[in-house]
């Protein structure tokens, strides 16, 4: 087995020869529009120190179609190719697998590698994911027993090994958001591979020359932002922190429920949260800003007691249902507690 970690720009700072690591995966693009400008930086380090690479793009799959996505990301990681494992990061829209298939399908297509999906253990068992595994794409599922912190890969309190529907097996487990390494001082997704150096080239679909050929240098990020500083804004979820991983929903952040407008006082671009609301109150992101005060999702206070499947139930009219409620609201696992404030679509 190797372990290693996942970064992205919020993680600019981290020096790879200061850590230890058998592999880092490094956010390359999102969307149509965003280029981590850090990541050929950390490309190079990696490979330059010997260690096993994997490349991502985040899918904006709601905004943008397959191809359009496809395409950016091969265009702004041709240097890449051949030299470790590119990753489709599927958090948006999750229902929406034949997206995802396309999405890899055009890139296998374009480069003669598979790309691995990475998705969390319950969007992995919420859908029919039949075709994707059908046609051979790797499979990062994760999974996190809490948040607490975990040092140096130390596995002792990951939990249970997540269970999915569809692939025999999976490539790599993501156990925690909340590990930390000796030599550096933040939070770091930490991971196993299920595997050794030669099944992560097999996956990377490397050949033997391809490590002593220079990579193309990462083109300047594009601001996509949609709101400025100064702005008042309304909005449907605002959280404590601003350090997950980019995306929704957010990997643990406190939803700080109280909150529902206030003033943009800072823009830290690249994290999952980037509008800082009135000086330091909370963290929102585009997609929790209303164009107006209303707000079209329902939401639901959990009283003692409750339970997902009752809440489904009650509130949706089908008990089956707290999957939904689940995914909605970044749910891991089905433990709530009262006070708690749950999003409800429909």
């Amino acid at each position: 087995m190797l372990y290693g970690i996942d970064i992205a720009s919020y993680q600019e700072s981290l020096d790879l020869s200061h850590i230890s690591f058998d592999f880092a995966i490094v956010k390359a693009t999102e969307g149509t529009g965003y280029i981590n400008p850090s990541c050929d930086k950390h490309v190079q380090q990696a490979l330059n120190l010997g260690k096993k690479l994997g490349f991502y793009h985040y899918a904006q799959n709601a905004n943008n179609s397959a191809q359009a996505e496809a395409d950016y990301f091969i265009s702004n990681t041709k240097g890449y190719f051949g030299k470790g494992i590119p990753v489709l990061d599927w958090e948006e829209q999750t229902s929406d697998v034949a997206w995802a298939l396309e999405w890899l399908q055009v890139v296998e297509q374009a480069t003669g590698v598979k790309p691995m999906i990475y998705m969390s253990e319950s969007v992995v068992n919420a859908y029919d994911w039949s075709s994707v595994a059908n046609a051979g794409y790797g499979l990062w599922v994760a999974k996190y027993a809490d948040y607490d912190l975990d040092y140096n890969y130390d596995m002792t309190n990951a939990g249970a090994e997540p269970k999915v529907n569809y692939w025999p097996f999976y490539a790599m487990w993501q156990f925690t958001s909340s590990g930390h390494l000796d030599g550096y001082t933040g939070n770091l997704d930490c991971n196993v591979f299920y595997g050794d150096e030669a099944a992560w080239d097999k996956y990377a679909g490397t050949s033997n020359n391809v490590a002593d050929q220079p990579s193309e240098p990462m083109p300047a990020p594009q601001q996509t932002l949609k709101h400025r500083v100064g702005e008042y804004v309304y909005f449907g979820s605002c959280y404590a922190s601003s350090t997950a991983k980019v995306g929704w929903p957010p990997n643990g952040e406190a939803l700080v429920p109280d909150i529902k407008e206030g003033t943009i006082t800072a823009i830290y671009d690249g994290t999952n949260n980037p509008y800082l609301i009135n000086g330091g109150m909370c963290f929102v992101n585009d997609g929790d800003i209303r164009e107006n005060t209303e707000n079209p999702d329902g939401q639901y206070i959990v009283q003692a007691g409750d339970t997902l499947w009752d809440i489904a139930g009650s509130q949706l009219g089908d008990p089956t249902r707290y999957r939904d409620i689940m995914l909605w609201n970044g749910l891991s696992s089905d433990t709530i507690y009262p006070g708690q404030v749950l999003i409800i679509k429909e």
